[in-house]
């Protein structure tokens, strides 16, 4: 696998006497009906982070495959990225594929990881700098962000979206989704929506959008809300509401047009990707042409629930 040696030193993955059980080096997962393979070298083991338990899968040969490892020195490239993030990571395209650099000023100037994904974010290479990890404790390569950023390219090749949302499903089989910036009242409405008889909340802030069989899909996510709610679990869309908050239900029907435009101000996106941004944005097309959206202004109680099946 192709690696930029100017920014990178390499250790030898044979140190004796730290290497673990054949399970402490591998894990796996699958979000949004894609998986995620982790190995590592011999001296680091691994850890699968608690939030992704309901989420893990025995599969050995995911759809993306990722290998880390140990480096005694990291180097933020000179030049100028294809994208900052204002503060924990910066992207560049190296090697035919993209680099994610994360610093922290707490640690100081040197990344403390670098991950480098081909083109086609199928395959993966994951640098830890040693120095700043405790000698034999079990890593979590991908913590935030870097797992939300793997999930984002990935589907921005033209396999889905990650939406600011949660997403409901009655007994009756019906899926809502409610979409809304931060503070619009995601994880209120989960809370509300939970107590109903039947209903599964797939999660109280990050939503996979996908097309199956020409149908939109929801999936739900490990990243989620205030209210603590994720579920490895999916669901027909056949509802959208962009949430507001007001002084009384309201629910307005929105054209496709508009649709598409708020969802895209909703959606987790690859700013930097040309390619992303446009798959992302046909996607979201085709969603809004199939699945009637509306601007729903409610109040924090049951009457937003009420006003939903009402209105059904």
């Amino acid at each position: 696998m192709p690696i930029s040696q100017s920014n990178v030193t390499f250790v030898s993955p044979e140190r004796p006497g730290t290497q673990g059980s054949p399970s402490a080096h591998r894990f796996a997962y699958r979000v949004g009906d894609i998986s995620f393979g982790v190995s590592s070298a011999k001296d680091l083991p691994l850890l699968l982070d608690p939030g992704l338990r309901a989420f893990e899968s025995d599969s050995q040969n995911c759809d993306t495959e990722i290998f880390v490892e140990w480096a005694t020195q990291l180097k933020t490239p000179s030049r100028r990225p294809a994208f900052q993030s204002g503060g924990l990571w910066s992207a560049f395209e190296e090697d035919r594929g993209t680099a994610f650099y994360f610093n922290s000023s707490y640690l100081g100037e040197a990344p403390y990881k670098r991950a480098w994904f081909n083109s086609e974010f199928t395959q993966g290479h994951v640098l830890l700098l040693r120095r700043y990890f405790d000698a034999g404790t079990p890593v979590y390569p991908l913590e935030y962000p870097l797992d939300e950023l793997l999930m984002i390219h990935r589907l921005a090749r033209g396999e889905g979206a990650e939406v600011h949302a949660c997403g409901v499903v009655t007994a009756d089989g019906i899926g809502r989704l409610f979409v809304g910036h931060s503070g619009a009242g995601k994880s209120t409405t989960s809370r509300l929506w939970l107590h109903q008889p039947g209903v599964t909340v797939l999660s109280d802030d990050r939503i996979i959008l996908r097309l199956c069989a020409g149908s939109p899909v929801m999936y739900g996510t490990p990243w989620h809300g205030d209210a603590g709610l994720a579920a490895q679990a999916s669901a027909p869309v056949h509802q959208i509401f962009l949430l507001e908050h007001g002084g009384r239900n309201e629910i307005v029907p929105i054209d496709p047009a508009r649709a598409t435009a708020e969802l895209f101000a909703r959606t987790f996106v690859p700013y930097h990707s040309a390619s992303g941004l446009s798959h992302t944005l046909q996607l979201l097309e085709q969603i809004t042409a199939r699945v009637p959206v509306a601007v729903y202004r409610f109040k924090p109680d049951t009457s937003a629930i009420e006003e939903i099946v009402r209105a059904a």
